[in-house]
């Protein structure tokens, strides 16, 4: 009798635990989890490759796989560019858009002597061309600016090296001679003439930059910014003379400019250099 009551137990809770997972079965949210877990399993598998190859939520560009593959392709298209750039200015150097086109692709490789060269080509066949000359003449004023900076690095380590002459001196002649930082004094010698050869390209730079902005001056001769542009570059490379007849004009196009203290003061100081060195009339 016991044993008949203890299997009708048995069964009855089997068949309330079938009935329970049955209306489990049809509710909609427990069902969803079940599924849903899969789909999240796969979209995290999918963050995770993206986050290894295409730098995804890092915040840090040019660290990813996705950002190496993408400056390899750029690296690969522009290379392509400039080539067919080339190509076709070399094919055609009577063709203006032809040049101007090296010319702008060379620029974006940041290869800018070359970009020159290929400008000044153009602006041979379009010399009314202002912004062409004004792309022209900022190139050169990069030349001279990198050249400036090559020279203050050279004369640092100059001084440098020449103050390391004079750290220890031995007490002996022939030890002096002999150890007082030959090998320091030599280092000083060639950064010295580094320093030189760079203001010597700055120089010349600034002289090519002075030429274009004359050439605009006549194609714009009511444009003050001009004037002081070519006032600046005569005077880096070191012609007082035509830098104050530039910057005595711009003042005279613009008197209120705020500018125009400065201009003056910079005027007055190479008008005393002037006195000091004639020869810096003729320099540039």
């Amino acid at each position: 009798m016991a044993r008949g009551q203890a299997q009708r137990r048995r069964h009855a809770q089997s068949h309330a635990r079938k009935s329970a997972r049955s209306a489990e079965d049809l509710m909609f949210f427990p069902k969803l989890r079940r599924r849903a877990k899969w789909v999240f399993l796969l979209l995290a598998i999918a963050f995770g490759i993206g986050f290894v190859a295409f730098g995804v939520g890092t915040g840090v560009s040019g660290t990813s796989l996705g950002d190496v593959l993408r400056d390899l392709i750029g690296r690969q298209n522009t290379g392509s560019s400039i080539d067919d750039a080339r190509k076709d200015a070399l094919a055609h150097p009577k063709d203006a858009d032809a040049q101007l086109a090296y010319a702008n692709a060379l620029q974006a490789r940041g290869r800018t002597q070359e970009a020159i060269a290929a400008l000044e080509a153009y602006t041979a066949l379009k010399p009314r061309d202002t912004d062409a000359l004004r792309q022209l003449a900022n190139l050169w004023g990069s030349i001279a600016n990198d050249a400036r900076q090559e020279q203050q690095v050279a004369s640092a380590q100059a001084t440098e090296a020449s103050a390391a002459s004079s750290i220890a001196v031995p007490d002996s002649d022939f030890l002096r001679e002999v150890e007082q930082n030959k090998i320091a004094q030599t280092l000083a010698e060639q950064a010295n003439a580094r320093a030189s050869a760079a203001a010597s390209r700055a120089q010349s730079a600034a002289g090519s930059q002075q030429r274009v902005y004359e050439q605009l001056t006549l194609l714009i001769p009511d444009d003050p910014s001009i004037f002081l542009s070519l006032g600046i570059a005569a005077q880096e490379a070191n012609d007082a003379e035509s830098a104050i007849a530039a910057y005595q004009k711009f003042l005279d196009l613009a008197p209120n400019d705020p500018s125009a203290a400065q201009v003056q003061q910079q005027i007055d100081f190479l008008k005393q250099q002037l006195k000091a060195n004639p020869l810096l009339e003729q320099s540039g």
